[in-house]
């Protein structure tokens, strides 16, 4: 699922998504017909790589928070607590090692274990606030 900064969500898969690249396509389906949506990077807030299609978004309303004892921190590589604010004034609180401000964007990984979101790819762009929370 595609957000972009000026507001709109675009619900599909890529197959040619790349941090790299300046744009990808995303495959969107409506019934029987599927078409392909190019968007440019530089448009993207977030890639959101859902768990389960047609969920429902049962967080909406939810304070953030990093659960007891880090139940949803990846077990491999180095990750930092990190909390993200969008311009358009939502929080993510999640775990991240690849954030380098040189970049253009990040992987995150939520901190609630009941999210529906596996990861998501973030444009530094769209945020107005990052931390990092180092231990």
């Amino acid at each position: 699922m595609a957000h972009t900064k000026d507001g709109q969500v675009f619900k599909g898969f890529s197959r040619d998504f790349h941090p790299g690249r300046e744009s990808f396509h995303l495959v969107l389906r409506k019934g029987e017909v599927a078409s392909s949506q190019e968007i440019r990077l530089e448009e993207l807030k977030a890639l959101f790589h859902v768990k389960t299609w047609g969920r429902k978004d049962r967080h909406r309303g939810r304070v953030p928070f990093f659960p007891a004892g880090d139940v949803n921190r990846p077990p491999e590589g180095v990750y930092v607590k990190t909390v993200l604010e969008f311009y358009a004034g939502a929080k993510i609180l999640g775990y991240t090692s690849d954030y380098d401000p040189s970049r253009s964007g990040f992987y995150l990984i939520p901190a609630d274990p009941e999210d529906n979101n596996e990861k998501i790819y973030v444009l530094s762009s769209a945020l107005v606030n990052i931390q990092l929370l180092r231990e």
